[in-house]
């Protein structure tokens, strides 16, 4: 466990010093009403069984009561503020999070499964929260308690309050000792948790075919193992927890019995008498209550900093494009698309797929590039989306170099639909204003017109608000490509990328959602990446990519129109 680690998700939590600083007063005066709670019940107790005046009796009695009064309170606020501060710093903690992710992606995290990306991204954050909660506050509180218990009870006492802080020590070192003796099983329950969401999420989006493949059994059976040796985790951890308790209790018990010897050997001299002998060792039970929660703190401390360690995995992850410090704007005119001796990697640190291509697209152009499966058109497309960094050479729109622009100015002008399109859970109208959140319900209905989606619009305006499942499953495969070509050209991006946008469509279906890109593309370039040598006809240009390098063919040439018919 790393506690240089912990301590740096406090630093980038960044929580209100107020609020901290209100925080540590507010423990500190409930620590005291502990005391003053418990040593005042002590003193009454002793003062009635020594028959003590009844205005001392009545006083005391009122003091207590108030105290108590104030002490739920004062607790419930202590709680309330330092979860305001966690959740605070979880806001803060996501935003980190995706800021990480948005420079990292798709690129970056391909080595990571969606339901392992999915469980940091969700679980760790939450269990981060732990960190104030669990760790932090009832450390503080501990040590406020101690520290006010042994200052006065060793005013009284002086024997008893050594005794009261050498066991407050080892009660701190005890409950660290128990954290450390956990890291290894909470770092594999971590994992084995991870590993879990991974197979299940898998289960969920492949199950038909893991089933057809025959393999959906061996997950299943993955998925009982790896519970089994959770449960073997947990115990092992549920016995540290006991012998933790356990201990605890000893040394708890060892201590008081130590105060309460001490009291009793002052009381005998004359320096107490029997009324404060009792509240003074009530008063050391306030002392010690907080070390249940730094035990539990301890123990918790591991899945902590292991959920910490797995998000900063993340951060250590190469950065797939990378922004400039001093940003150019995109041209104002339309201009070129270039590619000067670009070499190009699928995923960083991957072996090259694209190598020293050199090409330029004018404005307005309709270009379609022909290549077989894997020989690395989509990551071209990647590339201009500014996705990936190129690994050698230039792409440059205009005047303005790649590396000189930001990624949000150029998918503010260059738009993509690629051969698996994302459709949220929502309306209609919500999917379209993905691409356009100023347009206007009329747009709305043009476009979809336009992409001959009229068999979605039988009640005009009001069919906007037609419910769509996640991934477009309420559609058919054609209406959730016309649906997301019509969301892209709702932006009239300057650059069109058309990624396989047929893929698993039929001819006619391809067909229509081809012909409706380039009848209302407008004046914007596109550039289809396609296997299919039938859908390039009418481009302006065809090139062919093999082997990492691009050659022009002729649209009219022999050979192609013989693979065309």
């Amino acid at each position: 466990m790393s506690t240089a680690r912990l301590l740096r998700w406090l630093q980038r939590s960044g929580p209100s010093r107020v609020r901290l600083l209100t925080g540590i007063s507010i423990s500190l005066v409930s620590a005291m009403a502990s005391l003053i709670l418990l040593g005042g019940a002590g003193l009454l107790v002793g003062k009635a069984a020594g028959r003590g005046g009844l205005a001392a009796l009545g006083g005391l009695l009122i003091l207590i009561e108030l105290v108590a009064f104030l002490r739920a309170p004062l607790r419930y606020e202590e709680r309330l503020l330092t979860h305001r501060v966690a959740l605070g710093s979880m806001v803060r903690w996501r935003v980190w999070l995706y800021d990480v992710l948005a420079l990292r992606t798709p690129g970056s995290l391909s080595y990571l499964s969606n339901g392992d990306l999915l469980d940091r991204s969700i679980e760790d954050i939450d269990t981060l929260e732990d960190l104030y909660v669990r760790i932090v506050l009832p450390l503080i509180t501990a040590v406020v308690a101690g520290v006010l218990g042994v200052v006065v009870i060793g005013i009284f006492v002086p024997l008893a309050g050594l005794i009261l802080a050498v066991g407050l020590l080892v009660g701190i070192s005890l409950s660290l000792w128990c954290g450390h003796l956990s890291s290894h099983s909470t770092f594999e329950a971590t994992r084995l948790r991870g590993e879990a969401s991974a197979i299940t999420v898998d289960l969920i989006d492949g199950g038909l075919d893991l089933s057809m493949a025959g393999h959906y059994g061996s997950y299943v059976r993955r998925l009982d193992e790896i519970e089994f040796h959770f449960a073997r985790t947990d115990r092992r951890l549920s016995l540290i927890r006991s012998v933790g308790l356990s201990l605890l209790a000893l040394v708890s018990g060892a201590v008081l019995i130590g105060v309460v010897l001490c009291c009793a050997v002052a009381t005998h001299q004359g320096s107490l008498t029997p009324a404060e002998a009792a509240g003074l060792s009530l008063a050391s039970l306030a002392s010690l209550e907080p070390l249940l929660g730094v035990l539990f703190g301890a123990l918790r401390a591991p899945g902590v900093d292991a959920a910490a360690m797995r998000l900063e995995e993340l951060e250590t992850s190469p950065v797939s494009a990378l922004e400039p410090s001093s940003p150019v704007p995109w041209p104002r005119d339309a201009s070129p698309l270039t590619f000067e001796k670009v070499t190009l990697s699928p995923a960083p640190l991957s072996m090259p797929v694209i190598e020293h291509l050199t090409l330029s697209i004018d404005p307005g152009d309709h270009v379609a590039i022909l290549g077989a499966s894997g020989t690395g058109k989509s990551t071209l497309c990647r590339s201009i989306m500014k996705f990936l960094e190129v690994d050698a050479g230039t792409i440059a729109v205009g005047t303005a170099s790649y590396p000189s622009l930001t990624s949000e100015s150029i998918r503010t002008h260059v738009a993509l639909l690629d051969q698996s399109p994302t459709l949220f859970a929502g309306t209609l109208g919500d999917t379209l204003r993905l691409g356009a959140p100023d347009a206007s319900d009329a747009a709305l209905l043009s476009i979809l017109e336009q992409c001959q989606l009229q068999e979605l619009l039988p009640n005009g305006l009001e069919s906007l608000s037609l419910p769509l499942a996640e991934d477009g499953r309420s559609l058919s495969l054609g209406q959730q490509r016309r649906i997301a070509l019509a969301r892209v050209l709702l932006r009239t991006p300057e650059i069109l990328l058309l990624d396989e946008p047929t893929a698993g469509l039929s001819r006619e279906q391809a067909k229509s959602v081809l012909s409706n890109a380039l009848r209302y593309a407008g004046d914007a370039t596109v550039i289809l990446v396609t296997h299919d040598v039938e859908e390039t006809a009418g481009f302006d240009a065809v090139w062919n990519l093999e082997g990492g390098r691009l050659s022009r063919i002729d649209p009219g040439a022999e050979p192609l129109l013989e693979l065309r018919s």
